[in-house]
């Protein structure tokens, strides 16, 4: 993957940040069919070089 150009790094970074607002606001309740929250949070983490694992850990996402 070559450099993300300034404007897609902020884009993909907003994207993350909501899936995290996401995750606080509803985590207590059951996940909707075909909703795959983690994926899209390494996809983006993915994207940014960000060790997802890491993340997770961080953020307590798990």
């Amino acid at each position: 993957m070559g450099k993300l150009e300034k404007v897609e790094k902020v884009k993909i970074l907003a994207d993350l940040f909501e899936l995290v607002q996401y995750y606080y606001e509803y985590r207590d309740q059951p996940m909707r069919e075909n909703e795959n929250f983690l994926s899209k949070v390494e996809v983006c983490c993915d994207r940014l070089e960000i060790d997802f694992t890491e993340f997770k850990k961080e953020f307590k996402l798990d």
